[in-house]
This record gives C-alpha cells, sequence and structure tokens, in this order.
C-alpha cells in the first residue's frame, strides 16, 4: 500500500530529472540565438518549464523525509544521508575539475593539481550543477528539527503561508516597479528573511501535499491545471518581452523562487499525485537512476557539443525534445553500468 502511495513520486522524479537535462540542453545555445526570432522564443519557452525541474525534487524529498513513516535516526541521517551527500559533492566536483584539467591543457604539476582539482572544488568553484547537492544536504540537516511541526496540517500553513508572503510574493513584487517600491524594498530589505527565501518552502509543501491534501475532483483539477498553465505562461511571456528590449537573454521570472515558478510547480506536483499510478518495478528503477543522471548528464553534453552536437540542426520544437531524450538515454548507459558495480550504485 505504501509503494502505490508513493509510486506518483517515482514518476515525477524521472519527471524533474528530464526538466534538468532540457534546461541544460536548451542553455547550451539559446544565447547563440537572436532574442527577436521565433526561435529564441521557443528555446526560451523550453528554458522556463525546465526551471520547475529542481523544486520538483525538492518537494519530493520532502513528502518522503517528513513522513512519519521515515525514519528520521540522527545517525542514519547526520552519516547516511547527509555523508553521502558531502561525498558525492566533492568526488564529483574534483572529478570534473580533472576533466577540465586535462581538457584545458593545464601543464601538469602537483602545484596545478592542487590548485586546478582540490582547492577548486573546496572552494566550490567546479561544475555549474552540483550546488544542488549542498542544498540538499542543508534541508536534510534541518529535517530531525522541523519534523515536530510537520506532524500538524495547521502549522505546516501558517509556515507556508509566511513563505509565500516573504519567500515568493513580495520578491516577485520587487522586481517590477509599482507606487511605494522604494519604500517596500526598504522594510522588506530589514527583515532577516533568508529561512523564507530558500528551497525550505518547497521542502514542507511536498509535504503538505503529499500528506494532509485530499482527493480534487476533475473541476478542481482542471482550474488547477488552468492555473499551472497562465502561470507558466506568464513567466514566459514575460521573460520573452525583457529578452527583446534587453537585447540579451533575460531570467527575471525564470527562477524557482519566483511566484510563476512556484505556482507551475506546485500544481504539476499536485497534477502528479492525482494520476493514480500504479507502481511498477520498471518506473521504480528508472526513478533509482535520476541522481546518476542528474550527476553525469552536463558531461554528456560536454562531450556531444565537442562532437559538434547543437539544438539547432532542425526547428527547436523539435531539436530540443530529440536532444534531450538523447542526451537522456545516452547518460542512462553509463549510469546503469556504474550501477552494475557492486558497492558503486549507492554513489550515483
Amino acid at each position: 500500500m505504501e509503494r502505490e502511495k508513493t509510486a506518483y513520486l517515482d514518476f515525477l522524479r524521472v519527471t524533474a530529472c528530464v526538466m534538468v537535462v532540457c534546461g541544460h540542453v536548451t542553455a547550451s545555445y539559446i544565447e547563440e540565438v537572436p532574442v527577436d526570432s521565433f526561435t529564441f522564443a521557443v528555446m526560451d519557452a523550453f528554458d522556463c518549464f525546465s526551471v520547475l525541474g529542481v523544486p520538483l525534487f525538492v518537494m519530493i524529498s520532502g513528502a518522503l523525509m517528513l513522513s512519519e513513516n521515515y525514519n528520521a535516526d540522527f545517525k542514519k541521517l547526520y552519516f547516511g544521508k547527509i555523508g553521502r551527500l558531502v561525498v558525492l559533492y566533492f568526488f564529483w566536483m574534483m572529478f570534473y575539475n580533472t576533466v577540465n584539467f586535462i581538457v584545458g591543457k593545464v601543464p601538469f604539476s602537483l602545484e596545478n593539481v592542487k590548485q586546478e582539482i582540490v582547492l577548486k572544488a573546496l572552494l566550490g568553484q567546479g561544475m555549474y550543477h552540483l550546488w544542488f547537492l549542498p542544498m540538499m544536504a542543508a534541508l536534510y540537516l534541518v529535517t530531525p528539527f522541523i519534523r515536530g511541526f510537520t506532524r500538524e496540517r495547521n502549522k505546516c500553513l501558517w509556515f507556508l503561508g509566511l513563505y509565500f508572503l516573504l519567500g515568493i510574493l513580495i520578491p516577485t513584487a520587487l522586481l517590477f516597479d509599482f507606487p511605494y517600491r522604494t519604500i517596500v524594498w526598504s522594510l522588506y530589505d530589514q527583515i532577516d528573511n533568508y529561512m523564507f527565501f530558500s528551497y525550505l518552502g518547497y521542502f514542507v509543501l511536498g509535504h503538505v501535499i503529499h500528506e494532509f491534501l485530499p482527493g480534487l475532483k476533475r473541476g478542481g483539477l482542471l482550474a488547477l491545471g488552468a492555473v499551472g498553465l497562465v502561470s507558466l505562461g506568464i513567466e514566459i511571456h514575460v521573460c520573452n518581452v525583457y529578452s527583446v528590449r534587453e537585447g540579451r537573454l533575460s531570467t527575471i521570472l525564470n527562477n524557482p523562487l519566483l511566484l510563476t515558478a512556484f505556482l507551475s510547480t506546485a500544481v504539476l506536483f499536485i497534477l502528479g499525485k492525482h494520476l493514480h499510478i500504479r507502481g511498477n518495478r520498471l518506473l521504480e528503477k528508472l526513478s533509482g537512476y535520476t541522481l546518476g543522471i542528474y550527476l553525469l548528464h552536463p558531461l554528456v553534453l560536454a562531450f556531444g557539443r565537442r562532437l559538434g552536437w547543437n539544438t539547432l540542426f532542425a526547428p527547436p520544437w523539435i531539436s530540443i525534445p530529440l536532444s534531450v531524450i538523447l542526451m537522456t538515454a545516452v547518460t542512462f548507459v553509463p549510469v546503469y553500468l556504474l550501477s552494475r558495480i557492486p558497492g558503486v550504485k549507492k554513489w550515483i
């Protein structure tokens, strides 16, 4: 029964993984396209949609780790999950720094190895996507301390209300001009709001939707779907308008911690829950490979570019989906092979 209850999370995890790959595929060439072209508009739409991938991952983790059924033993959490993330972060940071060291043809010396591989990893300088690991480690660190209030629906809703106001709504509004904006900005800037301007809200939101949201009827789901589409449409339109106005790619609303992405991600998660997906071994296995694909896909993208691949070989509404499928499938192969090595699977 528990497996059936969480099967949709496996589906959402696979979806989030594909969205992250899509974002990086799109970002590879979007700045090479004229901002006033149809090609740019389509690529920008894919880019805006893809930004929902990371918050989806966070919501899935919140749904699982804040559940009463999850064993939040300190030793298991701190030396197990968090320790694993720390090791993964520094291993893959040094791995990518080593690749850059070799490809960049930096003269080999112990000093260069120390500077270009080890020191850069310790300073957090390396592959762009690895920031996700320490961010998740920070959420896991606070998990035992927030599980108390997350068992109560009302306390969760109060927290999410504050998060929505201080971490989502006001920061979004402050991006644009409105009467008394300077005063609002000054007052807001005096609040120590880091806790709210983070992914912690998504972590709790995933738990609330998973545990407390009742089943919705078709009309309610259609209305939510419309909210999600309108929010995403506004994000895409505003980013495109600002890009044309500024003559370069604008990501003004292309941010998971802003209103349009927040609404779209929440709707996507709710709709996923209502798909009534049956648990099956294939979906569970595919879900288990998503971390490895997340970690390794930038290397595959880099090799693809060196071999001449780009997303401009066809209209973007064709080339981007095909590229995402190809890159995900190609990345899956080494991840699958590595997972067959005893003791390696838990590290990818």
